[in-house]
């Protein structure tokens, strides 16, 4: 049977979930998570947490899924020690470096690959493992299909959200938050830009980011059936009341393998969403239904569901979660009582008082059974009397039911103890092994463009040193890449961010006719690319989609076969400066940052058809700002930020040890190309119409 992954946001939260049917609750700690506006938990009610669940045999899972810098490594790892030895079942890690130091330091602990690593692809999921992840969390795009191909064929566990709140953009992939407002997702502090209004170039508003929530209980039986390990509820920002709800409704489906009725989803509705839910992902029905925005219920309508689910987790109270057998002997000379549970635990407790022969009523077997399995207010029970309670007991004397109660809660109360007790696991000491390697001095430009025809003449003359081109720009001009490569003019694919194990087909062979044309080196923007770019052959370079913050992220990197890494825009000047850099690496330097990458099309929502190749598409915030809406491979879009990155008139980036600054051109004309070119070059004045931004290298992001 699957596990249900309940999310817990405080110990009352822990609580709500474990007594509500959850089998494994997440939970996060300190400052490396992905819910750094949660209360989260001190150490002492890490550890209480942590004993709490063991002690009933459920799992826990820690959020530790935002990327970290270099210099926060050593207290990272001190929070993984500490976690480690208070017996955690998993780590749930984004940051390639810090699972690599995991794996080494902490080899007896589970890695789960959180949904912030984007792993949607059957070689992602193959790569994770090769890092050393036990379980990948999939991407929340996924649908029914891939998620079946990726259980069955990846070796590694899987975890799905079967509820709450969607994203629009890809997890891991938005800079929206943090470009605009200094407050990252990938550093835990989203701000939710998406939830806000935005206009349309020919007037109309809405909410055209802000999709429902996502509520997959009707395949319940399904994704069982698929071979899903873990089902995961959305949350840990919620009251535990919420979770309560929810878990339990949840834990009802997977028990009884059903969908629910229309009272529980009547339920599910009343507790939170979003104009209703959807499951449009999982079904691949992709459209207008899946948006909208939160809904307000009258709090006389929710009150009554929250007030029944804290009843059932108040302090106190206990689900028969931990099946025990017990034994009783009694002898003249005292009573003793045993119990063990199925990992064996066990206990006795003893008194040495001598039992009195009975005057009228003698204890009986049933009687001694029916005090034995007064197991209320602990998390034991006993499954089965006839099998699991042994009784000795002579004839014709009488037990008092204090003496047996007594001894049976104390018995019961050791083994409880002894749960909660954290495993002895080995760490091995992790010393910072930080500026390994000496920065090198900058060395020149590379340009990633859109067309091809933003490569002008006059830079072919002196080209730059490397040329990054979309795969599907390079298939549509084989003959124009033949050319460029027999002069020696160096390109590399782009890849595209998002493509699916469907797609992917046609994604090897448009590398195989670039490779034949003449093209060398490819540029991965997700983890699962690496697998395929490494088999056909071609020298890889990693973007910025993959989140590098670190060095030892790096040092992951290259093990895998990256040659060159893009280092992350989010990062402050001096951030980039500390990278430990084993490989070479690139910084952004010009272009309008991505914000955002789409699965569902919103180029197709505002006109209801294809329109990519009529002009850019715009969305306009409610301070007047305009984000342009790019079309990309398999009709997803990228969101592009209002304003260009702009640094040709700053020296201080080229002292950070990055040998590589990359011009970005997307929707500029070839002659705004060129201009742009010659003002980092040649140091040309370039002039704005609408302005430009520093990016976050100065701000940078909390």
């Amino acid at each position: 049977m699957p596990e249900l992954l309940a999310p817990a946001g405080s110990f009352e939260g822990v609580r709500a979930a474990v007594q509500s049917g959850a089998n494994a609750v997440y939970m996060g700690f300190g400052t490396f998570n992905a819910r750094r506006g949660a209360k989260n938990f001190s150490r002492k009610e890490m550890a209480q947490a942590i004993a709490y669940c063991r002690t009933r045999g459920v799992k826990t899972n820690i959020t530790f899924n935002i990327v970290a810098l270099d210099r926060e490594l050593e207290q990272a790892m001190q929070d993984v020690q500490f976690l480690y030895q208070a017996g955690a079942d998993a780590l749930i890690v984004q940051d390639l470096g810090l699972a690599r130091l995991i794996r080494e330091h902490a080899p007896q602990i589970e890695l789960h690959a959180s949904t912030q690593m984007t792993i949607h692809t059957l070689d992602g999921a193959r790569a994770a493992k090769e890092l050393g992840f036990s379980r990948v969390v999939l991407s929340r795009e996924c649908t029914l299909d891939e998620i079946e191909k990726i259980t069955r064929e990846a070796g590694v566990e899987t975890e799905v959200f079967v509820h709450g709140a969607l994203c629009m953009c890809y997890s891991g992939q938005c800079y929206m938050s943090s470009v605009i407002g200094q407050r990252s997702g990938n550093r835990g502090l989203c701000a939710q830009p998406c939830r806000l209004p935005y206009t349309y170039a020919d007037g109309k508003k809405g909410y055209p980011l802000s999709l429902k929530d996502l509520c997959a209980a009707k395949w319940i039986p399904t994704l069982t059936k698929m071979g899903v390990t873990s089902f995961k509820i959305e949350g840990r920002m919620k009251r535990p009341e919420y979770s309560a709800v929810v878990t339990k409704i949840y834990a009802d489906l997977l028990r009884e393998q059903r969908g629910p009725t229309k009272e529980e989803n009547e339920t599910l509705r009343k507790v939170f969403s979003r104009d209703g839910f959807t499951d449009g992902y999982l079904t691949g029905h992709v459209d207008e239904k899946m948006f909208g925005t939160k809904t307000d219920l009258p709090m006389q309508e929710v009150k009554p569901l929250y007030d029944e689910a804290a009843r059932r987790f108040a302090e106190g109270k206990e689900a028969p979660l931990v099946p025990v057998e017990i034994s009783c002997t009694v002898t003249p000379e005292g009573i003793s009582v045993q119990a063990c549970d199925m990992f064996g635990h066990g206990a006795q407790a003893a008194d040495h008082e001598p039992v009195e022969r009975a005057n009228n009523r003698p204890t009986t077997r049933e009687m001694l059974v029916k005090n034995l399995i007064k197991t209320g207010g602990t998390p034991f029970f006993v499954r089965d009397v006839e099998r699991d309670v042994q009784i000795e007991l002579p004839e014709g004397y009488m037990v008092p039911a204090s003496r047996i109660n007594a001894l049976r809660r104390t018995a019961l109360n050791t083994i409880e103890k002894l749960r909660g007790i954290p495993p002895k696991r080995n760490w091995i000491p992790y010393q910072n092994s930080h500026n390994r390697h000496a920065n090198v001095a900058f060395q020149g430009y590379t340009l990633e463009i859109r067309k091809l025809e933003q490569l002008t003449q006059e830079m072919q003359q002196k080209p730059p040193c490397m040329v990054y081109v979309p795969l599907t720009e390079l298939d549509a001009h084989p003959q124009a890449v033949h050319d460029l490569c027999a002069r020696d003019i160096p390109l590399a694919v782009q890849m595209p961010r998002i493509y699916t194990d469907a797609e992917q087909p046609e994604i090897e062979r448009m590398l195989k006719t670039a490779w034949e044309n003449g093209v060398r080196t490819a540029c991965a923007m997700n983890l699962g690319q690496l697998p395929l770019l490494k088999r056909l052959g071609f020298v890889i370079h990693g973007g910025f989609g993959l989140n590098v913050c670190n060095g030892a992220a790096l040092d992951a990197l290259a093990a895998l076969g990256v040659r060159r890494q893009t280092l992350s825009f989010e990062l402050r000047t001096a951030q980039l400066r500390d990278v430990d850099k084993p490989i070479e690496t690139e910084l952004l330097v010009y272009g309008y940052l991505p914000l955002m990458v789409f699965e569902n099309c919103a180029i197709r929502r505002r006109t209801g058809q294809c329109t990519c190749q009529k002009g850019i598409t715009t969305l306009t915030d409610r301070k007047g700002q305009t984000f342009g809406l790019l079309p990309e491979f398999g009709c997803r879009n990228t969101l592009l930020n209002s304003k260009p990155l702009y640094l040709a008139d700053k020296d201080d980036w080229k002292q950070v040890g990055a040998p590589f600054g990359r011009i970005c051109l997307t929707t500029e004309s070839p002659e705004r190309a060129q201009a742009v070119w010659r003002a980092y070059t040649e140091q040309m004045p370039l002039e704005f119409c609408d302005g430009f931004t520093r990016g976050l290298y100065q701000r940078g992001v909390e």
